[in-house]
C-alpha cells in the first residue's frame, strides 16, 4: 500500500478471487499512532468506500505506526466457497473468524467497567459466530475509542487524551479476559485501568480517534476445511525472540535456520503487541524520557525490528500499547500459517 487511502490492492485482490466475503481487513497505516493520527480514519473510509457495500459486517481495524522497518500493508479475512474440504477422518481443525462490534460508547464510560462489560459481551457473541467457545480464542483484536478535546467531561476518567488510550486499551483487554475466564470478573479488587495485575493473553486492543464503539475480531482453530490455521503465544517481554522461534518450530512445524524462518511463504501474518518499558532486563532505557518520539513508538520500532529478522517480511502487524495484554513489558503473537 502506497498511502492510508490506497485501496487498489485490495480492490484488485477481491476481484481477482471472486469477491469472497470479507470479515475483516486489519492494516497498519504509516501515522504516529497516538490521539491524532487520523490516517487510520483515512484508511478505514477507503476500505469501505471499495468493500463495504458487498461486505456490509466487515470489521475494519487499522492500527497507526509503522516505524523502523515496518511496511504500511492490510490483512484480508476473508471466506471462499472453494475451499478443499479435510479428510473425514482427520481431526485437524483450521482457522475460524469471528466478528462483532460493541454499542458506541459515551466519553465518560471510556477506561471503565462499562467498557469491560460490553467489550467481554462482543468477544462472547464474536466467538460463537466463530464456532468457538471463549477460551478456545487463539487471539481477540479488539479497536476501542478514545477520549479527544471535544469529547472530554468533568467525568471522564482521565483529562489527558493520550493518557485516554491506555485507559481505553486497559479496559479493553480487561474485557477480553473477562470472556474468556482468564480475569475473574465478580472480583470484588478488581480494577480496569492500566496499572492493574491480571491480564489476558490473548488480547490485542488498539485505540484510535476514528470511532465511538470497538471492533472485535476474534481468531481461533475451529473450522472442519480451510487454508490456514493459528498458532499463539507471549512475548515476555522486547526481546524475546525465542517464544515466537518456539512457536513457530514446535506449534507451526516450520524450520528455522540461522535465525531466520526458512519457509516464509507460509506464513499469512504475524500479530503482536510490543509494550513500552523504562527497563528491559535490568538496563535503562529512553522510551519515557524522550521527548520527541513517543514511548510507544519506540517499542513499535524494536519489535517491529527485531521480528522482522526472524521472517524475512517487513509487513508485521506490531501495535504498540500492550496494557493488561500479557506480562508487563511483553505481549501476546499470533502467527497465521498454511
Amino acid at each position: 500500500m502506497n498511502d492510508p487511502g490506497d485501496v487498489e490492492p485490495l480492490k484488485k485482490w477481491w476481484i481477482d478471487h471472486g469477491k469472497p466475503k470479507i470479515h475483516a481487513v486489519l492494516g497498519k497505516t504509516e501515522g504516529n499512532g497516538c490521539v491524532n493520527d487520523f490516517s487510520r480514519g483515512y484508511a478505514t473510509l477507503a476500505i469501505k468506500g471499495v468493500i463495504g457495500a458487498e461486505n456490509p459486517h466487515v470489521s475494519v481495524v487499522i492500527s497507526g505506526g509503522t516505524e523502523g522497518v515496518l511496511s504500511p500493508h492490510y490483512i484480508i479475512l476473508a471466506e471462499k466457497e472453494d475451499t478443499p474440504l479435510a479428510s473425514s477422518v482427520s481431526q485437524d481443525k483450521f482457522l475460524s473468524i469471528g466478528v462483532s462490534r460493541t454499542r458506541p460508547f459515551a466519553p465518560e464510560e471510556i477506561g471503565t467497567v462499562v467498557q469491560a462489560q460490553e467489550t467481554a459481551r462482543a468477544v462472547q457473541f464474536a466467538s460463537k459466530a466463530a464456532g468457538l467457545a471463549p477460551h478456545e480464542l487463539k487471539f481477540a483484536q479488539v479497536k476501542c475509542p478514545l477520549l479527544t478535546s471535544e469529547r472530554l467531561s468533568s467525568n471522564c476518567i482521565t483529562q489527558d487524551t493520550y493518557e485516554s488510550m491506555a485507559f481505553s486499551r486497559s479496559a479493553s483487554a480487561v474485557g477480553v479476559g473477562m470472556a474468556t475466564g482468564e480475569i475473574d470478573q465478580d472480583d470484588k479488587d478488581l480494577n480496569y485501568g492500566p496499572h492493574g495485575g491480571c491480564a489476558s493473553i490473548i488480547a490485542s486492543t488498539s485505540a484510535g480517534v476514528e470511532l465511538l464503539h470497538s471492533e472485535i475480531v476474534v481468531l481461533g482453530n475451529g473450522a472442519t476445511s480451510g487454508q490456514f490455521r493459528a498458532a499463539n503465544g507471549v512475548m515476555k517481554d522486547s526481546l524475546d525472540l525465542p517464544s515466537i522461534v518456539r512457536c513457530l518450530t514446535e506449534k507451526c512445524k516450520l524450520p528455522v535456520i540461522d535465525g531466520q524462518l526458512a519457509q516464509p511463504q507460509r506464513i499469512a501474518a504475524f500479530l503482536c503487541k510490543a509494550d513500552t518499558a523504562a527497563q528491559i532486563r535490568g538496563y535503562r532505557t529512553t522510551q519515557y524520557t524522550d521527548s520527541d518520539i513517543n514511548a510507544t513508538r519506540h517499542s513499535r520500532a524494536a519489535v517491529g525490528g527485531l521480528v522482522s529478522g526472524l521472517f524475512a517480511d517487513t509487513r508485521l502487524f506490531v501495535s504498540g500499547g500492550a496494557e493488561r495484554q500479557g506480562p508487563d513489558g511483553g505481549g501476546p503473537f499470533l502467527i497465521l500459517y498454511s
